[in-house]
């Protein structure tokens, strides 16, 4: 059995290239494959391997001072969902092309125990910011999708389809893991939004601590070899 280890955190980072190589060595020593993207903004990254590594993982990345909070989302496998290691340094941890976002100015955190009924009101106004294709597999029962082929042309259509007439209605964002959402509710605060909120931890933490939870509808679409997720957070073989 593998396990599946999801997390990032917004954090100035200022020696990206040591960062890179000590995450490396150690994943290699380990022998952890997964995605691990580095920027000067901060860290986003999925590992997978036998428990005990992860668990080794977890105290080393805690032991490093950018990061002694992280939040470590896991799951598990009964195979490896990666093919290989990449710990690479990108200009953004999650690709946005928003400059000067402030990033301690995000939206407010709804937990998933109480997101059904937030988002349930009459009053807010749901988003679905994740792209088409993951939409088309599953997502929240009346959740706005805006159709968007990646995260990039979120932008275009928040400026296109929210009303700069009306700043005060709620809006509640989400996204797989949650990541996406810090970027999406940073901009739309922005752009003079105020009550803006997004599910805490994305739509696996949802899964993973709210078994109860009715909105949720169909699979939760994930960039790995699992490629979906039913509600108990086990590939569907989609």
């Amino acid at each position: 059995m593998y396990i599946i280890s999801t997390f990032y955190k917004f954090v100035r980072i200022s020696d990206t290239l040591s960062l890179q190589k000590s995450l490396k060595d150690f994943c290699l020593e380990k022998e952890i494959k997964g995605t691990i993207l580095i920027a000067e903004e901060g860290i986003n990254a999925t590992v997978v391997g036998k428990e005990d590594e992860i668990k080794q993982f977890h105290t080393f990345m805690s032991s490093l001072p950018y990061f002694p909070d992280l939040l470590f989302q896991e799951s598990s496998c009964e195979f490896m969902p990666f093919q290989k290691l990449k710990v690479k340094i990108k200009p953004e941890i999650i690709t946005f092309k928003v400059p000067d976002l402030d990033m301690s100015n995000t939206g407010e955190y709804i937990k998933p125990e109480d997101w059904d009924a937030f988002i349930s009101r009459s009053d807010v106004k749901v988003i679905d910011t994740r792209n088409y294709y993951e939409v088309a597999m599953g997502s929240f029962k009346n959740a706005i999708s805006p159709n968007t082929n990646n995260f990039t042309d979120l932008v275009e259509w928040i400026e296109k389809n929210l009303d700069k007439k009306d700043l005060e209605t709620p809006i509640a964002m989400f996204c797989t893991s949650g990541v996406r959402c810090e970027k999406s509710t940073a901009y739309v605060k922005k752009l003079g939004y105020k009550n803006i909120y997004h599910l805490q931890g994305g739509i696996t933490n949802y899964l993973k601590r709210n078994k109860c939870g009715v909105l949720w509808e169909g699979a939760c679409f994930i960039f790995d070899d699992r490629i979906a997720l039913d509600s108990c957070l086990l590939p569907t073989n989609a």
